[in-house]
Order: structure tokens, then sequence, then C-alpha cells
């Protein structure tokens, strides 16, 4: 950053067509490389989260139907291990997207 800075106060001085070159196409390439990867790391995360859905939505039918069973007189450990499942299943999102966030130090509340 502190190059670029210094090669756009040198072209005040120094009217160059390779300084020109220099202080447009470094932070461009950068910018483009930046883009790529946060492309890249949505379709990622847009994958995950669609097959998080899924699975959820598995966890919820095998809650409800433990529900239902334990409501009519059966056992409640059914219901204990699906619960269990599924807070499982949110332990681990939690966990990827800490993972994702953590290098960038974030402040999270």
């Amino acid at each position: 950053m502190r190059r670029c800075g210094l090669g756009a106060l040198l072209h005040l001085a120094v009217h160059s067509i390779w300084l020109s070159v220099i202080t447009t196409f470094f932070p461009a390439l950068g910018a483009s490389l930046h883009g790529a990867i946060a492309q890249s790391e949505a379709h990622r995360l847009g994958t995950t989260s669609e097959g998080l859905v899924g699975r959820l939505e598995g966890a919820i039918d095998r809650v409800r139907a433990a529900t239902r069973a334990s409501a009519s007189g059966g056992e409640v450990a059914p219901l204990k291990v699906s619960i269990r499942h599924a807070i499982a299943l949110i332990l681990e999102e939690h966990k990827d997207w800490y993972l994702l966030v953590q290098p960038h130090r974030l402040h999270l509340a």
C-alpha cells in the first residue's frame, strides 16, 4: 500500500507512461485477485449452506417424530439423541464460520 502511495506521489512530479502503468496495474491486479477469492468463497459457503439446510430438515423431522413418540408414552431417550444430533449440526456450522472469520481478527459480540 505504501508503494502505491509513493508511486502516486512520484507521479505528481514525473509524468511517465511506465509510472502510470505501474500505479494502475498492480492495484487492479490485487483487486481482481481478491474478487476471485471472494467469489470462490461465496460459492463454497452457498454449497455448504444448501447441504446444511437438508441435514437440518432431516434433524427437525427426527426431533418431531421422537417428540410425537415420547408424547404418546414412548421413551424420551430417542428424543434426546435427535436433539443432540441437531445441536451437533449447528455447532459444526458455527465452527466452520469461526474458522473462516478467525484469521481476520474480527471482534464478534
